[in-house]
């Protein structure tokens, strides 16, 4: 849903948010909770709604102890009184044993004029303003199903958006609801929760100068005494409480037809007649092509056996009622906004009102993608331009809503909507495009037609992409704030080797966490430009970068894939030494007499060593002695043993107490693998840390690396266990 203003929907930006207005620093009980606290206290309490519907007395009906199968509604509406009233009939299956009532929300602007049980009138109590506690004609056992009527009548007060209205449009009466985000009971009697999708059987009786557009596939138009008419909405597709809706009003009706591989679907419009015109309909028709791209992208329109439309409401902005959107205006990118939703928020609900980035994030970063493949491949310039300009306003609150008290803050234009759409558009770079795609097939795959939390969400992410991605959430969902960077570079020449040397300070609030992202770095030397992929995770990091030959310009995160603050370039601060080389290589095998007559360490800075500095242990030959020699001109050391090495597997491991003679900061020398090559130029950005290399000697037949034929350098033939 986009909850702006129409004067907030166009700017020269072409997205003008007012969230800002309503920014909130406040995150939480805890900014730094961790993903797998926050499921446990979803699953414990978040799924449900933060309204009186959560009192509950002792051995009454739970939220999850009842499964609501389908509901039959019948009602009529009288635009000229501003009158509701008919029935509900719920068919509800107990999921437990003994169930003796059942809880469901109905507003006390209402009269309940009758509650049955299959036929039978049974006892009933309202609870409080919203809700009613109806006494079931026995106990229930697990499996079991019930058909509970209630009957009801009156006149509806609007709640949250305006979840009912009476209104006109060109001389016409117009009524239309909007439940979101726990308003349904305003206007009918349900269960009303997240996680308790139904089926439905909807009866508008309305005056039969009015249309009525509601979900699923009409049935059929029938006149009643009194110059009614009865309109029959049926759908069979799992919908949420909050996106039923109906729209009633003098339509002009319009149908097309989406086609797709192995059939047709019709895509329907109502327009007011005052606006009804080429230039309206053809910018809604937009979403044929637009269900084409998101089908590409996401999978096949989910609720394909219907159908997918608009229909026009006197509102500033949208809402994604399932398979018919209502929209107040003909703006292409709420069009695409919404029409997403039918995928994130329609067939894949949030599973608490905490989780709502799941629907609002998904749909603006969908905005973005329908630009980036409107034109039938992806445009990387359109891509970067409309997340540029959906940047949010303010960065001070998480993405993850833990006050589901306010509205606003439930619907924060700057944390549900923009940063979320941020925080898919980072997780596709730190994944790449194919584990993008395929993280959104498999979490559809789950969830499909259910509800689901950002912990699901995260675990789907994880399995695909093969690692552990809580850093991530927790830093970006769970957490508040954004980076601001400052950097600076310089070149070094090591024996013939290009590098250069890159020095960045997160210099955003310290209210804020440090980031880890991984950080784009394009560098331009020779003509040519390369783009190199470093991980930044300390609050100052020197990063050393093999290149082909001298930069003379580098760019950072210059396609901004990171949602940050700031960029600015600053004085350069020369960082710890790095080892840049091994002779030995780490992971190599060299023959028994043909090498390891002497073993090399090059920085990438002069320092000072001395043998105190090195250890040289073979796996089966204990400890080596050796001479140390070491070169300030070409920056290396070199350990000669007192006698060859023998066939063994060695580590050499340098200590961080070699320092740099400039500044005396210690080795940075991690190796993230001590047998892989790619792992120099060492360290992680941070003065200190010993470095750890491994080699092999084999016997003098075995020429050459052997390697198993799994590839694997560890499992190398040679290698002890």
């Amino acid at each position: 849903m986009i909850r702006f203003l129409i004067l907030a929907l166009v700017c020269l930006s072409g997205y003008l948010s007012v969230g800002s207005a309503i920014a909130q620093d406040a995150h939480g009980p805890d900014c730094c909770c961790k993903a797998d606290w926050i499921a446990r206290l979803e699953k414990e309490l978040g799924h449900l709604p933060p309204v009186s519907v959560l009192s509950r007395s002792a051995g009454s009906e739970a939220l999850g102890d009842t499964d609501v199968i389908h509901y039959n509604l019948n009602i009529e509406i009288n635009p000229t009184t501003e009158w509701i009233g008919g029935f509900n009939t719920m068919t509800v299956e107990s999921l437990i044993n003994n169930l003796a009532t059942f809880r469901f929300r109905l507003s006390n602007t209402f009269t309940v004029t009758a509650v049955s049980v299959n036929s039978v009138p049974v006892a009933w109590n309202r609870i409080d303003s919203t809700t009613v506690e109806a006494t079931l004609d026995r106990l229930y056992d697990a499996g079991e199903q019930f058909a509970l009527t209630i009957g009801y009548n009156g006149e509806p007060s609007g709640q949250g958006f305006g979840s009912i209205e009476f209104t006109s449009q060109g001389g016409s009466p117009l009524v239309f609801t909007l439940s979101s985000p726990w308003y349904a009971y305003t206007w009918w009697p349900v269960k009303e929760t997240l996680d308790d999708k139904t089926v439905a059987d909807l009866r508008y009786t309305v005056p039969d100068s009015l249309s009525v557009a509601s979900n699923g596939v009409l049935q059929s138009v029938d006149p009643v005494p009194g110059n009614k008419l009865v309109y029959h909405w049926k759908t069979n597709y799992q919908t949420v409480d909050y996106l039923y809706f109906f729209a009633a009003t003098d339509y002009n009706y319009y149908e097309d037809t989406f086609y797709y591989p192995g059939g047709s679907m019709p895509v329907v419009m109502y327009i007011f007649p005052s606006d009804d015109n080429a230039y309206n309909r053809n910018a809604w028709w937009t979403m044929i092509d637009i269900l084409g791209v998101y089908g590409d992208l996401y999978g096949l329109y989910p609720f394909i056996d219907e159908k997918y439309g608009m229909a026009q409401f006197t509102w500033g902005g949208g809402m994604e009622h399932q398979t018919l959107t209502t929209q107040g205006g003909f703006w292409e990118y709420i069009t695409a906004h919404e029409a997403s939703h039918q995928w994130w928020g329609d067939m894949v609900t949030c599973g608490t009102w905490h989780d709502i980035w799941l629907n609002e994030g998904f749909a603006t970063y969908s905005e973005a993608l329908w630009f980036e493949f409107e034109s039938g491949t992806s445009d990387p310039g359109e891509l970067h331009y409309w997340m540029d300009v959906r940047r949010p306003g303010s960065v001070g609150g998480s993405v993850y809503c833990y006050d589901i008290s306010d509205l606003w803050r439930i619907f924060s234009s700057d944390y549900t909507y923009r940063k979320g759409a941020w925080v898919l558009h980072q997780l596709r770079h730190v994944v790449g495009d194919g584990n993008f795609f395929d993280t959104l097939a498999a979490y559809r795959a789950a969830f499909e037609y259910k509800s689901a939390i950002t912990a699901d969400f995260q675990a789907i992410a994880e399995s695909v992409y093969g690692d552990d991605l809580s850093w991530f959430f927790d830093e970006w969902v769970y957490d508040i704030g954004a980076p601001a960077y400052r950097y600076a570079w310089t070149n070094h020449d090591v024996n013939g080797q290009d590098y250069v040397e890159l020095y960045v300070r997160q210099t955003q609030s310290s209210s804020y966490p440090t980031f880890t992202m991984p950080i784009d770095i394009t560098t331009w030397s020779g003509g040519s430009d390369t783009t190199h992929v470093v991980w930044n995770d300390a609050p100052a990091e020197h990063l050393l970068i093999p290149v082909d030959s001298a930069v003379s310009s580098l760019d950072f995160d210059g396609d901004e894939w990171i949602l940050r603050t700031s960029l600015s370039t600053t004085s350069f601060v020369g960082g710890p030494p790095k080892i840049v080389s091994t002779a030995p290589a780490p992971g190599e095998r060299v023959t028994f007499g043909t090498g390891a007559g002497t073993v090399e360490v090059v920085f990438h800075k002069d320092v000072t060593v001395n043998a105190a500095d090195f250890t040289l242990t073979g796996f089966f030959s204990g400890t080596r002695s050796f001479d140390l020699a070491y070169d300030s001109g070409t920056r290396t050391a070199t350990l000669t043993p007192e006698r060859p090495l023998s066939p063994d597997w060695y580590t050499l491991t340098v200590s961080d107490s070699v320092v740099d003679t400039s500044m005396g900061l210690a080795l940075d020398g991690e190796l993230a693998r001590s047998f892989d090559p790619d792992a120099l130029p060492s360290g992680d950005g941070l003065p200190g840390g010993a470095a750890e290399v491994r080699f092999g000697v084999l016997p003098p037949l075995w020429q050459g690396t052997i390697t198993t034929s799994s590839g694997g350098t560890e499992n190398n033939i040679g290698a002890p266990r």
